[in-house]
């Protein structure tokens, strides 16, 4: 794999990653408005766990991906 193609494929992951995290950000919000009976504090925790990894791989991915479009 050449240098410049990894570099696009991180670029694109990570763009991957932090829209993910958005969008289960906005699942926690919707899924906290809706009486389901869900245990609110294990929704809480393990939806900020999950966006917080998220976010946290997307920035690395596009750290790596050393692009300027960022």
């Amino acid at each position: 794999m050449t240098e410049e193609r990894k570099k696009a494929l991180f670029a694109e992951i990570g763009k991957y990653c932090t829209d993910i995290s958005k969008l289960v950000f906005g699942g926690i919000i919707l899924a906290g408005l809706m009486d389901w009976g869900i245990d609110r504090l294990a929704l809480l925790l393990s939806g900020i766990a999950a966006v917080t990894l998220l976010a946290v791989a997307g920035i690395c991915f596009s750290v790596l991906s050393d692009n300027k479009k960022r």
